[in-house]
């Protein structure tokens, strides 16, 4: 039965939702353009977005400590104070932006050798990862408006925006890699052009709804108006929070390392069943972040048994329907994979690792929903601490040792994931229903903070 708040997180998820599957859509015809291009490319691009996907989490904990602050603010009804935030938000994502992008203009290459690429890979991915990555402050600074906007429940609003850069970006692609109109090919390098001018307008358009929606101009920026109190419970919120996707992201940079040392056709079905498996979790993801809006408000404004409710409840349902999908994957996964190669021995490798996937992905659910749950309750150093210990002591110890000494190659890979997954859920679970995130509150800190500046 669907209650009212069921229909309020499906109201404020599917905006998320079809901006995840566009992401993803785009995602996986770049990778088909690229692979009828060259294959190597397909390897060489994969490892190199598996370095821009870990600075999206670097950057990305202005945007969920923003996230976390003005939804509680919200329930809290302190709107008055958002605006400062805001103001503050956008000056930490432009200076960490920057930092990025100067890292990936200069030390590109450097960074894919140490991703043990061979040079062939390391030629082909350079350029690509230069012109993409140094453009990341473009990235971060959209990041944070489209937080800002979807936390005001104006997520049908922010679909535009990544929805406008992914179709441009498509457009641009297809131009660069196949030559119409007797324009010259651009390679890779023009897959990374295309990308930055989608993200350059989505940005600018961003800033249009958020003026709009709002009611904040980018041209009110002032830095005497950042709010040193506010930026440090940014980082104390949104570090944290960041820091365990942040963590899961170095953990597979680390194991492409370890796929590359198997040889081209392992990295290349990874970089394939990388692809497919992203539409596996869209739905939770989405309702991961449409119930991290409301369990936010919700902890704002002190309604914690509603919050608890709504984490578990939003539980069941995402595990449901991801474990409905990753079975319809696998019994199909043969004919999908012919959509991107007829290499048997990938479609071979593709296949057993499919049949993991079912217990990989409906664990996953868990963690994406529950592990929201609790950062937007506060409660964020308990999932770093987690993901820290389990992801680098146990996950990542049993991938190498399964994929290398063990033999199993990819498919060891993905059964020391579901592991990893499943260790974390157990703890997320113990965790939520302790009831410990009440006291985590970001409200309660402001006014703590308050009380000791009257006295």
């Amino acid at each position: 039965m669907i209650i009212a708040s069921d229909r309020e997180l499906i109201f404020l998820s599917w905006p998320i939702f079809v901006e995840l599957f566009l992401r993803v859509v785009i995602g996986n015809i770049n990778v088909w353009m690229i692979s009828h291009y060259s294959e190597p490319a397909v390897a060489s691009v994969g490892a190199a977005n598996q370095l821009l996907n870990l600075m999206v989490f670097v950057y990305g904990f202005i945007t969920i400590g923003t996230q976390i602050i003005i939804a509680q603010y919200i329930g809290a009804k302190k709107n008055s104070e958002i605006k400062t935030v805001i103001n503050t938000a956008i000056f930490g994502s432009l200076a960490i932006g920057l930092m990025i992008s100067f890292a990936f203009a200069i030390f590109s290459q450097d960074l894919l050798r140490f991703m043990n690429l061979d040079a062939q890979l390391v030629a082909i991915g350079k350029s690509y990862l230069q012109i993409f990555g140094g453009s990341l402050i473009v990235s971060a600074l959209t990041a944070v408006i489209v937080a800002i906007l979807r936390t005001h429940g104006h997520t049908q609003p922010a679909l535009f925006v990544p929805m406008t850069a992914s179709i441009l970006s498509v457009i641009g692609n297809y131009f660069v890699l196949y030559q119409p109109f007797g324009l010259p090919s651009f390679g890779v390098s023009g897959l990374a052009f295309s990308s930055v001018v989608g993200n350059v307008i989505g940005l600018f358009i961003s800033i249009y709804l958020l003026k709009h929606y709002i009611g904040f101009s980018i041209l009110s920026l002032r830095l005497k108006n950042i709010s040193w109190p506010i930026l440090k419970s940014i980082l104390t919120y949104g570090l944290p929070s960041s820091g365990e996707s942040l963590s899961y992201q170095g953990a597979q940079v680390v194991v492409t390392m370890i796929v590359a040392s198997l040889g081209s056709s392992v990295l290349i079905a990874k970089s394939y069943i990388s692809a497919i498996t992203q539409f596996v979790y869209l739905i939770a993801s989405a309702l991961s972040q449409g119930n991290q809006i409301m369990i936010g408000r919700n902890v704002g404004a002190q309604q914690f048994d509603r919050a608890y409710q709504r984490g578990m409840r939003t539980t069941v349902i995402g595990v449901a329907t991801t474990l409905i999908i990753c079975v319809l994957t696998y019994l199909f996964i043969e004919p999908i994979m012919g959509i991107f190669t007829t290499n048997p021995e990938v479609i071979h490798i593709a296949k057993e690792v499919f049949l993991v996937e079912i217990a990989l992905e409906s664990t996953r659910a868990v963690n994406m929903i529950l592990v929201g749950s609790l950062n937007a309750s506060g409660d964020v150093k308990f999932p770093l601490i987690c993901s820290l210990l389990v992801l680098w002591v146990i996950s990542l110890p049993f991938s190498y040792s399964l994929a290398i000494w063990g033999g199993f190659g990819l498919v060891g890979v993905w059964i020391a994931y579901a592991i990893d997954e499943g260790l974390r859920a157990a703890l997320m679970i113990r965790r939520w229903r302790s009831g410990i995130w009440k006291s985590k509150a970001v409200v309660q800190d402001e006014a703590s903070y308050d009380e000791a500046l009257a006295q």
